[in-house]
């Protein structure tokens, strides 16, 4: 190994530590955003007592833990079989710290909820489903499966991407290929799902 090599080595550890603990913050405040989430939603559903709405934002939280979790899990084990190493436990705590993006992107649309005239503005950010009233003609199905891309979606693809390739050091265009692909195909089991379950089966 050429000393330039080394010397790149010996800068990208602190840049990637540096990373690390920015996510770990950002992890704790994700988790205090979905717990918050948890508990005002306990309350407009009427939870009422304080032990039930400590355990709908529990069960807010721990949702958004396995969501994340078997999400880091499967890119991890895909770049296995590619010959490259994700560490999984970093790449979870980016992806918890990640999921702020899904939290301001609901907050948006909250707001457009209280203040429609803004809907139009905000769906291109927040996502299409804000446009949904505009749109009737629009199969329901549509607006469930592909109402929230946006913007912050698209970021939060390609960030995604992003932390693949800083901790494979592989190359950016694989990654945002394997994230993009895989957002398509939660979408479209989605939607298979939602026919499945209504005895309408894509394939036939």
């Amino acid at each position: 190994m050429d000393s330039s090599a080394v010397t790149l080595a010996a800068h990208a550890a602190p840049d990637h530590h540096r990373l690390h603990r920015m996510n770990v913050f950002l992890f704790l405040i994700a988790l205090a955003s979905w717990w918050e989430l948890g508990l005002r939603q306990g309350g407009e559903l009427g939870a009422g007592q304080q032990l039930n709405l400590a355990v709908a934002a529990t069960i807010m939280v721990l949702a958004r833990l396995s969501a994340s979790a078997v999400e880091a899990l499967a890119y991890t084990l895909w770049w296995r079989t590619r010959g490259a190493r994700l560490p999984y436990a970093r790449f979870f705590v980016a992806l918890v710290a990640l999921s702020l993006v899904d939290r301001f992107a609901q907050s948006l649309v909250a707001l457009a909820g209280r203040a429609p005239a803004l809907a139009p503005w905000l769906a291109p950010v927040a996502g299409l489903q804000l446009l949904k009233d505009r749109l009737p003609a629009v199969e329901p199905d549509l607006w469930v499966v592909f109402g929230s891309l946006g913007l912050l979606t698209l970021a939060r693809i390609a960030i995604t991407a992003w932390l693949q390739s800083a901790g494979t050091g592989r190359g950016l265009r694989g990654p945002l290929l394997v994230t993009t692909l895989a957002w398509l195909a939660t979408r479209v089991a989605l939607w298979w799902a939602m026919d499945l379950f209504r005895g309408m089966s894509p394939l036939r």
